[in-house]
């Protein structure tokens, strides 16, 4: 066999092969001319579609055979982004084609019978060597599984949002019968415990009163240890009675005047300060938004305990200001008082938890908790810094309100 012979023989096994090769895909194959009429139609697209070559092929366009509302909106979107009508045809389904563009288009297909199926169609311009367009090549895979797997995990999902809705509601309930629960132990504890230790508080009294001659100094120290204790155990009791209310207290947010409210504790507290060299530096400080009521006992008990904790300095010299930050409000309380040790600044906030004993500074543990309490119920968060003997810091941060005006520095 001659040269010429063998190259077309050559040439006839490669388009049987080409040919085999387009049939037996799983997936369509339509070929179209330039004015997007179809000419080539292989098998893949005859199972998926329902017709035969024969009845599509100088026929009908690819568009013919996809759902007509698809192709409206398509055509209206193309129309609105080119600022110029286009018909909802084939010009509309390969016009991103046309000008180099491979897409890719979720299209419902309509089998020759009536059904329709989504299908996952990309679409290549076939150009020739001087860039002139021969026709278009739509490849299409039946998107029907995937579509089903979508619905069913959408299902999945709305039936797992459903069960947590479910979830939430019922823990929402029993935390509410928790919170019933502890309002009633909280009355409890009002009226059942108060009442045995102002018995004891009031019988010393009488005793005191009745018997006090009669007592040696011992018996006396006795006596006055007693009434000490009794008081302390009310205090301790009002402080937790105040601590569990704080939680289930009502927000009443507003704008609040933090160098007006500062200015009225530091007034309040006027009877801790007896005798007291004490140095207060209130800078600018911001307007925040918050429960003002809350807000006041945070202070009350921050500069509460900066008093306290600066007894023996001469000059106690206690700081209240702001720091800039983007998206909270910063406030600190600083003072040059005992300090603390930074090992121990995470028990700080608990409830009990104290850091000197209560011989160097009364107290009953639960003033910084309910800080933390109301600062988190704001949406907040609080920490210290200290060192022992070199005073401390203690931050809390809440969201920024969105203007934030600054008050005229007070110096006192």
């Amino acid at each position: 066999m001659n040269t010429e012979g063998q190259r077309s023989e050559a040439l006839l096994r490669t388009g049987a092969l080409q040919n085999a090769i387009f049939n037996s895909a799983n997936f369509s194959s339509i070929a179209t001319d330039a004015s997007g009429v179809i000419q080539i139609f292989n098998v893949g697209a005859e199972r998926m579609l329902g017709y035969t070559a024969a009845e599509v092929v100088n026929r009908i366009t690819p568009a013919d055979i996809s759902d007509p509302q698809e192709r409206i909106v398509r055509a209206a979107a193309l129309s609105a982004e080119l600022g110029t009508p286009i018909a909802p045809g084939f010009e509309a389904l390969v016009f991103k084609a046309s000008r180099g563009i491979e897409d890719i288009y979720q299209l419902t297909y309509i089998r020759k019978d009536g059904s329709r199926f989504p299908a996952v169609v990309s679409i290549t311009a076939l150009r020739d060597g001087h860039d002139t367009i021969l026709g278009y090549l739509l490849i299409g895979t039946d998107n029907t599984a995937r579509k089903q797997a979508e619905a069913a995990l959408l299902k999945a999902n709305a039936l797992q949002s459903a069960e947590l809705e479910h979830r939430v509601a019922e823990r929402t309930a029993e935390l509410r019968e928790a919170n019933h629960e502890l309002e009633a132990f909280s009355y409890s504890v009002s009226h059942d415990l108060r009442a045995p230790v102002r018995h004891i508080n009031g019988f010393a009294d009488l005793l005191r009163r009745h018997s006090s001659a009669a007592l040696d100094d011992q018996g006396r120290r006795y006596l006055a240890a007693i009434s000490e204790s009794a008081r302390s155990m009310g205090t301790l009791i009002d402080d937790l009675l105040s601590f569990s209310r704080m939680g289930r207290a009502e927000m009443r947010q507003s704008v609040v005047n933090l160098a007006a409210m500062v200015a009225t504790v530091r007034a309040s507290l006027k009877l801790e300060m007896t005798d007291r060299d004490i140095r207060w530096i209130v800078t600018a400080l911001p307007l925040a938004h918050g429960d003002p009521s809350l807000l006041r006992q945070v202070f009350t008990n921050l500069l509460s305990n900066a008093i306290k904790y600066t007894r023996g300095r001469t000059p106690a010299i206690i700081t209240v200001g702001s720091l800039e930050d983007s998206d909270e409000l910063v406030l600190f309380v600083q003072d040059n008082g005992a300090g603390f040790d930074m090992a121990y600044a995470s028990k700080l906030f608990g409830v009990f938890q104290r850091l000197h004993s209560s011989d160097e500074f009364e107290g009953t543990g639960i003033g910084l908790a309910n800080v933390r309490r109301i600062i988190q119920r704001h949406g907040g968060r609080v920490w210290a810094e200290g060192h022992l003997g070199m005073g401390a810091t203690f931050y809390i941060a809440i969201p920024k309100l969105k203007e934030t005006f600054h008050q005229h520095e007070e110096a006192a």
